[in-house]
Formats: C-alpha cells, structure tokens, sequence
C-alpha cells in the first residue's frame, strides 16, 4: 500500500457513505496528499459516459478505492496517482479538448457528483 492509501477496511467504510460525503472527502484527500487517482493501464485511461452521453473521467481519492471500484474489470488495468499539479497543468485542458467533465468517487455505478472543468478547480482552490 503506498503511503498515500488507505487500508482495505477504511475504502470499504467510504463506499459506503452517501454523495454529498464522498464529494467532501475526496476533495479533502485531494488537498491533504496532493493528488488524485484514475483508473487505466500504460496506453488508456478509464472514461465513462452519463445518461446524456457526456464524457467523463472518473476520480477517486486513494487507490483502494479504484481498486474496489474496477479491479478485475480489465486485464493489466490499474490505480494511477495524478498529483493535483500535473492533473491542473496537464489534464484539465486536454479534457477541456475532449469536452469531458469529471465524476468525483464513483461507486457501482453511481457518481458522488459529476463537475465541469471550471468547478472542478473552483473547489480545489477553496
């Protein structure tokens, strides 16, 4: 487990709680350890698609939680920490390209809350 994760137990416990939670706790995840995780492998990442069929990346606060989220899904597939940094500079304007938004801590299928770009960086400089 990297020194940024969490314990199987405690990723467990956050699936459980409800939206509006897990929005607040991964932007505090987000602040505390300066990064992010996505799931993908070396040549991909993950997007998904809402009802209206707008683009999304998928966000999760620690690796566990990707993990629980997708591990088994794809051959070869695995958590990716982004630090915020990087994501800021490098991945919100090729996002801002590819008109996608980002779902914040999905689980089963369910969003915590889908963001724009610009509310996505609003809230990390709150």
């Amino acid at each position: 487990m990297a020194s940024d994760d969490i314990s199987r137990r405690e990723a467990e416990q956050l699936r459980e709680l409800d939206e509006p939670a897990r929005v607040a706790r991964t932007f505090e995840a987000i602040a505390d350890r300066g990064a992010l995780w996505v799931w993908g492998d070396e040549g991909d990442i993950l997007f998904t698609e809402d009802g209206r069929r707008r683009n999304l990346l998928p966000i999760w606060p620690y690796a566990t939680v990707a993990r629980l989220e997708n591990e088994g899904d794809v051959d070869g597939e695995h958590a990716i920490r982004i630090p915020v940094k990087v994501f800021l500079a490098e991945w919100l304007p090729q996002l801002e390209e590819d008109d996608a938004d980002i779902a914040i801590f999905p689980v089963e299928e369910r969003n915590a809350a889908v963001v724009t770009l610009a509310e996505f960086r609003s809230r990390l400089k709150v």
